[in-house]
């Protein structure tokens, strides 16, 4: 694996933790939330633009991405 598909698998993580964590979500439900309304696809497709924000910003534009294509959990 290349070291830029390492970076981006465990930025993905990350985010995924740090979203379960600020709406204490399980894990599982967290990344199956994002899944569903596309917000992994949006962390991954943007990797170099969104790491270079503040987790703070990232968070909010998961949760926007989200409610953007019908998500209602945050």
């Amino acid at each position: 694996m290349s070291k830029n598909l390492i970076d981006k698998i465990d930025y993905t993580v990350f985010c995924v933790n740090e979203f379960a964590r600020t709406h204490s979500l399980p894990y599982r439900v967290a990344f199956d939330y994002l899944d569903r309304y596309d917000a992994i696809d949006y962390i991954t497709d943007f990797y170099v633009e969104n790491s270079q924000q503040p987790m703070r910003l990232m968070l909010q534009d998961m949760a926007e991405c989200c409610r953007s294509r019908g998500g209602t959990l945050v």
